[in-house]
């Protein structure tokens, strides 16, 4: 009986290790969710965010912790966006994937949509998330597929690619205007 017990706390703890997700925690802002692996990856997205000329829009010019300067900056990013579209979405809510490299991004997009593409990052409409590699991450790239998510809340419905691809260029171009 012992033995039993014992075969099925084993069994318990592989089925657990194996098939929890691969994600270890979450950061909640006010408009993101950002999912990430371990700290040292949320502590690189942070470092590799770099606000630039954007600083001065920063809520808490001194963060009480790194977690904290995050979230203030993907609020920030993101009422940035939606300032350059013109589009203000009642309630927008995204959730942000922290990848290490740009291959596990073209590997989740594979999965997805079936297509090879050599994508660094990508919106995906349906989950209302962003897949980013942290390896290639740019504060251009992340507000670009942030504009793909407001255009997304904004209209509510499917709107052709070409148009989200000019807009969100558009983002990219007006970013620090």
């Amino acid at each position: 009986m012992h033995k039993k017990i014992c075969l099925i706390i084993f069994f318990l703890l592989v089925f657990h290790l194996f098939f929890t997700s691969v994600y270890a925690g979450e950061l909640n802002s006010r408009y993101t969710t950002i999912i990430y692996s371990n700290e040292s990856q949320l502590r690189r997205f942070n470092k590799e965010i770099k606000m630039g000329s954007l600083s001065y829009l920063m809520r808490n010019k001194v963060s009480i912790s790194f977690e904290d300067e995050i979230k203030n900056k993907m609020d920030v990013l993101i009422e940035k966006v939606e300032s350059i579209l013109e589009m203000y979405p009642r309630e927008i809510r995204i959730s942000i994937i922290l990848l290490d490299s740009d291959k596990e991004v073209q590997g989740i997009y594979h999965k997805k949509y079936g297509r090879n593409v050599d994508f660094i990052a990508f919106y995906s409409p349906k989950d209302k998330t962003i897949y980013l590699s942290i390896n290639d991450v740019e504060l251009a790239v992340l507000a670009h597929e942030l504009a793909h998510a407001v255009i997304d809340h904004y209209y509510g419905i499917t709107t052709p690619t070409k148009i989200h691809e000019v807009l969100a260029q558009y983002v990219e171009s007006h970013l620090f205007d």
